[in-house]
């Protein structure tokens, strides 16, 4: 596995597919992440969760009843019942070896822990795929981050926040986290200064709007994550 660190090009902006091209599919759906590798995302985002016996499952929620067929708690569910579920496109719900090997590293991935214990499963199964892929890791949990920095020191990890606080910015800068990713809806103009003063690259959540996606990275944002990021960069690449 290989390093992606945003901002690393300062001219030319990211955009993530939030949860796989998720504006033509189901988000977090085999569906959606065939198609991000299609367009040659700039990254695909996605979320994992842990079974009740450690397997990582990519799904967002903690229940599976919003996008998928039952309604069933991943974290009191074991792999192998987890594996009969369908999701309401029809498909499987996905495990992190199943998205891995749908990307096979052709374009960069962001494996965002959803629960403790999730960087670690994360650790083990792209070990096992000898994923040689570009990868970001993220976390809105603390101890993941820094899970993040102990068993895979070589790997950016970024922290996914509400707002990005004096408290967020001054562990990424303790830590050594390679970004910060707040909610779009809570950026002030304050806090965009904030984040542009202390230096850590910002990717914001989730802007679908070609305006504001822009304005953001006016302000100083790397890129964004976006439920309709081919249209974004589509979009940027025509100004």
């Amino acid at each position: 596995m290989r390093p992606f660190s945003p901002g690393r090009e300062e001219e030319r902006p990211i955009f993530v597919a939030h949860r796989g091209a998720s504006d033509r599919a189901l988000e977090n759906s085999p569906a959606a992440f065939a198609l991000a590798v299609s367009d040659g995302a700039d990254m695909i985002e996605f979320d994992v969760r842990l079974s009740a016996d450690g397997v990582p499952v990519v799904f967002h929620d903690d229940r599976t009843g919003r996008t998928a067929k039952e309604n069933l708690a991943v974290a009191r569910t074991p792999a192998s019942r987890l594996r009969a579920v369908r999701l309401k496109n029809g498909e499987k719900l996905p495990f992190l070896a199943d998205v891995l090997e749908i990307v096979g590293g052709s374009v960069p991935i962001d494996i965002e822990s959803k629960a403790p214990g999730g960087i670690a499963a994360a650790a083990k199964a792209l070990s096992r795929a000898g994923y040689g892929g570009e990868l970001l890791l993220s976390s809105g949990l603390r101890e993941e981050c820094l899970a993040a920095r102990d068993l895979l020191p070589g790997i950016p990890c970024g922290l996914v926040t509400r707002r990005p606080s004096a408290s967020d910015l001054a562990f990424c800068l303790r830590r050594g986290l390679s970004s910060i990713h707040p909610d779009r809806r809570f950026l002030t103009v304050l806090r965009l200064r904030n984040v542009a003063a202390s230096g850590v690259p910002l990717l914001p959540y989730t802007v679908d709007d070609p305006e504001e996606a822009f304005g953001l990275i006016a302000a100083g944002a790397a890129g964004v994550f976006s439920n309709r990021a081919q249209t974004l960069r589509e979009e940027w690449n025509r100004r």
